[in-house]
């Protein structure tokens, strides 16, 4: 979550975005992408999430369109504020260059419905913390990461014959922050390695030991994962 900003034109930007955005997730709740799980897929994905946001005005906005790539020796960084929690969250992410493109498409081979049905509940859980973990850390678009991840992972288990609810973490603040927390501990795992600036490392340190103790990412989404059989109809 962003730290709260009184710049009106930026509220109402995030006002838009979230309600337009929102209206799109649920169309696609009912009607997915039809695709291969691919990076195809996942762009589609992000697409049609946020496909309103130029024809409102917002140019600088890329549906489905990588991020540019990060210059040689900088880094791409995120501050995540918390609602619960006073301390922020320091979180980076790859610097989408043609290494990082080729890397989305390896990770992605592991999205194979046909397989992650065999798997167990805890097996399946496992797999998909471990592929959003790798997906949100090459973090391929500007803005709205979560959102498509969400909606990609959602129908992957459905595919699959499974249940994601991640519904269950946007009830309370709380919820929203315990898996802002698993899943940039799980980001920064990745990163600390290959960030450029050691400004940058230090801030990812620091961000390490200030949650350690908390979830990961992987850890959480098996208190999330069901069969899709166990799921009742609303």
């Amino acid at each position: 979550m962003s730290k709260p900003d009184n710049n009106p034109l930026l509220a109402k930007r995030q006002e838009n975005e979230a309600r337009f955005a929102y209206v799109r997730i649920l169309e696609l709740h009912h009607a997915p992408v039809q695709g291969l799980f691919d990076a195809a897929h996942l762009r589609e994905i992000n697409r049609r999430i946020f496909q309103d946001l130029p024809k409102l005005g917002y140019a600088d906005v890329k549906p489905g369109q990588y991020r540019p790539p990060v210059e040689d020796g900088r880094d791409w960084l995120k501050t995540r504020y918390l609602e619960t929690v006073r301390h922020s969250l320091t979180v980076a992410y790859s610097a989408m260059d043609q290494a990082s493109q080729k890397q989305i498409e390896q990770v992605l081979k592991a999205a194979d419905p046909t397989r992650l049905s065999t798997l167990s509940v805890d097996e399946f859980a496992d797999e998909i913390g471990d592929l959003y973990t790798n997906l949100d850390y090459l973090h391929p678009f500007a803005d709205g990461n979560s959102r498509t991840l969400r909606v990609f992972t959602q129908q992957l288990a459905r595919e699959s014959g499974f249940a994601l609810d991640w519904e269950r973490f946007a009830k309370t603040p709380a919820g929203r922050d315990q898996v802002y927390i698993a899943r940039d501990l799980s980001v920064n795992q990745l990163a600390l390695a290959k960030v450029q600036d050691p400004g940058t490392q230090r801030d990812i340190i620091f961000s390490l030991d200030i949650f350690e103790g908390n979830k990961d990412l992987p850890a959480l989404i098996k208190e999330i994962t069901r069969p899709a059989s166990a799921v009742v109809p609303r």
